[in-house]
């Protein structure tokens, strides 16, 4: 049976309190980060997941929305894309409980994402997705074949930049799929295309790629749609 989960998009603090503790949780507790917070945290609005049937446990899932690309700009030249002449909105900060990591909670956490910015007429969504650790090596494997696969037009596609800059090259078998994140999983499934070399962020204690989508033209199962409908509602 599919847990109860509530997605609400929100600035109230009490929330968003509650979206820091999950987020302190997997990024400082788990990842090893120095802190989840930023600077950048107030002038987002905070997405977030609840399962009406566990409610003791708080916030599942979240994720944070900016109407800039400020934080992302910090590892990856997004010159291209804005050279596109659309609107570009930014993601990150996403988490999702230990017990929620079945694919579901994110799945139902990115819909709820993608239906927001469709009705605000974004065109690209960008967004920095993780690797748990800071040596790109471990994750090397993963990152060729991620960028065998799912590689951004290079009309549109950011490139890593700066000191925690990392090429990607060389080729990787297709079972080192298994070996990336559920969430840059989640991305690829709607049909997220990824940037140019990756980033390795030591104080976040991760390695970071570039996620590009387009809210209009992403997809996802309608099966699975109508499920998370119903859950929703």
């Amino acid at each position: 049976m599919l847990p109860e989960l509530v997605p609400t998009l929100t600035r109230d603090p009490s929330e968003v309190a509650a979206a820091h503790a999950l987020r302190r949780a997997c990024f400082v507790d788990e990842l090893g980060a120095e802190a989840e917070a930023d600077a950048f945290d107030d002038a987002a609005d905070h997405l977030v997941l609840r399962d009406r049937a566990q409610p003791q446990l708080g916030v599942v899932a979240t994720l944070r929305i900016a109407e800039g690309t400020d934080y992302t700009a910090r590892e990856f030249d997004l010159s291209r894309l804005r050279a596109s002449g659309r609107s570009v909105a930014e993601a990150g900060r996403a988490c999702v409980h230990r017990d929620y990591r079945n694919g579901i909670a994110g799945l139902v956490l990115f819909t709820a994402l993608l239906r927001r910015m469709r009705a605000r007429g974004v065109g690209y969504l960008v967004g920095t997705a993780s690797f748990g650790g800071a040596d790109p090596g471990a994750h090397m494997p993963a990152l060729c074949r991620l960028r065998m696969e799912a590689s951004a037009p290079r009309a549109i596609a950011p490139v890593a930049r700066g000191p925690g800059a990392v090429a990607i090259r060389g080729e990787a078998p297709r079972s080192a799929m298994r070996h990336v994140p559920s969430l840059i999983k989640t991305y690829l499934r709607a049909g997220a295309v990824v940037g140019d070399g990756a980033y390795v962020d030591r104080a976040f204690n991760t390695v970071d790629v570039c996620m590009v989508l387009e809210p209009a033209r992403a997809r996802l199962p309608d099966a699975l749609l109508r499920d998370i409908a119903a859950i929703a509602r």
